[in-house]
């Protein structure tokens, strides 16, 4: 497979880009809930158990098929990178509680549990969320760009709410 086939080339490459974002966003961090509200999934199930390094391959695996469907989607820059840096505090390349460790008594309180901030902290979630907004604010449009077409392309962007952004699936 050429780089050129990484990349979505239809509405229905998109989707399914879409879904399998989803799919990992709802293992990883929406598996237990109470009441109406998910609170820990399979990447935080992971960081309870006491298996060292379980919790990483498992976040790492999955924070990497975020991120290349996200460039398969074509997603901006900006949302990888940021992305990138959600997954890696999620992975444990940083650890949560060393961004913690900056909040006054939050350490001490949230480290009570060992691997208990990380499996709150819903990395694959957020970094999937922002994939799919990314996703849900562009136009695809199959195909190549003409100079006639663009214009028109670019209008009915415009014209449709919600989205931002354009990009030629061909």
């Amino acid at each position: 497979m050429g780089g050129k086939d990484v990349f979505a080339k239809s509405q229905a490459d998109i989707d399914q880009i879409y879904d399998s974002v989803e799919t990992v966003k709802r293992l990883s961090d929406r598996i237990i809930g109470i009441g109406p509200i998910n609170i820990i999934g399979l990447d935080g199930i992971l960081a309870l158990l006491p298996i060292p390094g379980l919790s990483t391959v498992y976040s790492v695996g999955a924070g990497l098929i975020l991120l290349v469907q996200g460039a398969r989607a074509r997603v901006t820059p900006l949302t990888l990178i940021l992305s990138l840096l959600i997954l890696a505090i999620d992975a444990g390349i940083t650890t949560v509680e060393d961004v913690v460790k900056v909040i006054p008594g939050a350490g001490a309180v949230l480290g009570l549990i060992p691997g208990g901030i990380d499996a709150l902290f819903q990395g694959h979630l957020y970094a999937a969320h922002l994939i799919q907004q990314d996703i849900k604010k562009t136009l695809y449009i199959d195909g190549k760009p003409t100079d006639g077409d663009h214009h028109a392309n670019r209008s009915e962007m415009r014209a449709t709410k919600g989205k931002k952004r354009l990009v030629y699936l061909g």
